[in-house]
């Protein structure tokens, strides 16, 4: 799908550790690349010594023709979610075209061969996490209810995004997964894999509202309980001391050393 290899960035801690593995499979936003964001916050973590038995898979998006840039899909349905906000304007936000199924769910299917290599190499399931930021950080949220794989992982990390395809989300499990049984399909009986999903109060390019409204959605699907969630007060369409700190709070929970 992507004409450019995942960016790998390895434990910082010695191989002959006592720590246990554990991998992030992380997806970029929109325009942007794996050496981008992902890359910063990785190396941020490194530099400081935090998570040293943590490995980054950070794929990268192909370059979609329609939209001009790297993308995971085309954002045809929400206009809003990936230029500026403009305040007052709220009622245009869910004008537009449906959401782009065949793009997203592609994306999803890229997630499930990263997770599955992840295995193979040797990575415990429960010791996998998912997750991105904005464009990435909504394909992730689909992946986590309708991925191939999703019961198995620790995780997820959902950093600056939205649910895309929220009212295709059931159905997308019946035909994605009909050999699951009643109990891993049924309400709150997905797996126990944590969810930490988090927003600024200052995002220009999706609006606070769309977070809000993700979140009350996916409990149609996850326990609240297990859902970590944090608005931070100032925060634009980026990253914060607060939201980092707050993130390796979780990676100590899901995938400690």
């Amino acid at each position: 799908m992507s004409e450019k290899p995942p960016y790998i960035v390895r434990p910082s801690a010695p191989a002959s550790s006592p720590y246990r593995a554990a991998t992030l499979i992380f997806l970029h936003g929109y325009g942007d690349d794996a050496e981008g964001l992902p890359l910063g916050l990785a190396q941020q973590f490194q530099f400081y010594n935090k998570m040293e038995h943590l490995k980054w898979v950070v794929p990268n998006a192909p370059h979609n023709h329609e939209a001009m840039t790297r993308a995971w899909y085309v954002p045809k349905a929400l206009p809003n979610a990936m230029k500026p906000h403009v305040p007052g304007h709220e009622e245009d936000e869910d004008e537009g075209g449906p959401d782009d199924e065949a793009g997203i769910m592609q994306s999803v299917d890229l997630v499930d061969q990263l997770v599955e290599q992840e295995i193979k190499n040797g990575t415990p399931a429960e010791r996998i996490l998912v997750g991105g930021f904005s464009q990435g950080c909504a394909v992730s949220m689909v992946w986590g209810l309708t991925g191939r794989l999703k019961n198995k992982i620790g995780g997820m990390v959902c950093l600056s995004g939205y649910l895309p395809l929220k009212d295709r989300i059931d159905q997308l499990i019946e035909e994605r997964q009909p050999e699951e049984s009643a109990d891993e399909i049924s309400l709150h009986g997905k797996g126990s894999k944590k969810w930490f999903y988090v927003h600024g109060t200052m995002d220009m390019l999706i609006p606070t509202k769309l977070f809000v409204q993700a979140k009350e959605d996916l409990t149609r699907w996850v326990s609240r309980e297990d859902i970590e969630e944090h608005l931070y007060p100032g925060m634009g369409h980026s990253t914060c001391a607060a939201e980092l700190r707050d993130l390796l709070g979780f990676f100590d929970k899901v995938v400690p050393p």
